[in-house]
């Protein structure tokens, strides 16, 4: 059992009949003690390790002068950090689109190929495929997007991100109106920004 495994604070701890510690389960040297008003058999180990005053904070090394507030390089990173990031990477690398911003909107398109290798470039919002007229459907199948047409047996459909271009017309379809006003409030944000 690890310091991990303690009882938190208020928990109330059962005696073991049996003589073993209740922390950690140890045999050796174990004796009761009266802890949070319940009391415990206890092995000479954990009430050293539980009762062990804990040691002060070591102070913080001097900054070298000069690279004061400069973010760590990547070298300096932890490696678990390091992981997490070669995780990102292996994910973005085996996603069949890739992501770019409409360069006139500034909405996030994802970029495919069809299944005869032309690009097309779908809005990330999927919608219900009853809601948008059949000519504007798409689906991704096998990574590859297509045309979905009036499959009856379609529940979400993929759509052309030109057609709910933030900075195109206003589509008169209320779905499509829905997703192209997230479009053009993402370009309005942005040019607040800029």
């Amino acid at each position: 059992m690890s310091e991990d495994d303690a009882p938190a604070p208020g928990a109330v701890v059962e005696p073991d009949p049996v003589g073993l510690c209740a922390f950690c389960g140890g045999t050796e040297e174990v004796g009761e003690q009266e802890r949070l008003g319940v009391r415990v058999r206890v092995c000479a180990r954990c009430t050293a390790r539980f009762s062990a005053v804990p040691e002060p904070e070591p102070e913080p090394a001097p900054e070298p002068a000069g690279g004061a507030g400069l973010p760590p390089t990547l070298g300096q990173h932890s490696p678990e950090v390091l992981r997490h990031l070669a995780r990102v990477a292996r994910i973005a690398a085996a996603r069949p689109f890739t992501e770019e911003d409409c360069p006139r909107c500034s909405g996030v398109v994802h970029v495919y190929r069809r299944t005869d290798g032309e690009v097309v470039r779908l809005a990330k919002e999927a919608v219900l495929a009853t809601a948008v007229p059949a000519q504007d459907r798409w689906r991704v199948r096998d990574g590859r997007a297509e045309p979905a047409g009036d499959d009856p047996g379609q529940v979400g459909a993929r759509l052309l991100h030109a057609v709910v271009c933030g900075a195109a017309a206003e589509p008169g379809n209320p779905r499509l109106r829905q997703v192209w006003r997230t479009h053009r409030d993402t370009a309005s944000a942005d040019d607040g920004l800029g």
